[in-house]
């Protein structure tokens, strides 16, 4: 049985980084990480999700898995490209024409897969069977670290039903720790790891949402789109845009956050230098 948590320890040795959504943008993650001379040898890159779907490159980016320097948790649109290859997985049967033709994967971005498949002769290639088997790997979430130097990594928001938040509105890391020792999540915290934009979306969240949330570490997550990462009790969102950067002068990027410097670069289509800039997360005293 796969694990639905993960650990890591702290890196000694090199650097982590954190990305956000990618969306098959690898051309523009190759870029950052040649930028700040990522060392495959040392150096650890994390994932917040949604490797594919809408960019140009989605099953390299499915790929990357493949690296032993690179970590994901599982985004909605692996769940959705999971949810469609369920059976396969299980009886090495594709699914049928007409079903995956009107599946929420290929209204979603995900019309590249036919590239690799032809369900009518029931065929898959060799390099999408490896990337399903992969994907169905992923984590929904990944703790990294102890104490001061942890931090959490998930896809959307560990944002509770409003019947469960008589103390805070959010999971906490005591959640979490309890969950990774009965290797369980409910499917009502699983559905909300994969698709809340509760927090992120609200209005004026950084008025009614202070930055840290006590007994939470920073936890980074994607899913919901800004054109600048932002922090709201202790979840730290890098979905800059990938994606949406391939429209000039749009003002979204692709977000790398340097967690052992505080910093954070991204990158566009149309643009050829790389931004940096700091980005001082807030922690509790």
């Amino acid at each position: 049985m796969s694990s639905v948590i993960k650990k890591l320890p702290t890196n000694t040795l090199g650097k982590d980084y954190v990305i956000g959504d990618l969306h098959g943008c690898l051309d523009l993650l190759d870029r950052l990480l040649q930028n700040v001379n990522f060392n495959t040898t040392c150096d650890r890159l994390f994932s917040v999700g949604d490797l594919i779907d809408r960019g140009p490159f989605p099953l390299k980016c499915l790929q990357l898995l493949d690296k032993p320097w690179f970590f994901a948790v599982k985004g909605n649109h692996e769940a959705m490209l999971l949810e469609c290859f369920a059976n396969y997985l299980l009886t090495n049967t594709l699914p049928n024409t007409t079903d995956f033709d009107d599946s929420d994967f290929i209204y979603n971005g995900g019309e590249w897969i036919y590239k690799w498949l032809n369900l009518d002769k029931q065929f898959i290639a060799s390099e999408l069977k490896t990337s399903l088997k992969t994907t169905a790997e992923l984590p929904l979430i990944y703790i990294i670290g102890t104490d001061e130097s942890r931090f959490n990594l998930i896809h959307a928001e560990l944002t509770k039903p409003k019947k469960n938040q008589t103390d805070s509105m959010v999971w906490l890391d005591a959640d979490i720790d309890q969950w990774y020792e009965e290797n369980a999540i409910s499917p009502a915290v699983e559905h909300r790891l994969l698709w809340s934009r509760t927090l992120m979306d609200s209005d004026d969240s950084e008025y009614y949402h202070p930055k840290v949330q006590t007994g939470l570490s920073t936890t980074f997550c994607g899913h919901t789109i800004s054109k600048t990462p932002k922090q709201f009790l202790s979840h730290v969102c890098l979905d800059t845009g990938a994606f949406l950067s391939i429209n000039a002068n749009s003002g979204f990027c692709l977000s790398l956050y340097d967690v052992n410097d505080s910093k954070c670069l991204s990158v566009a289509y149309h643009q050829e230098e790389v931004n940096v800039t700091s980005f001082i997360i807030q922690k509790e005293n």
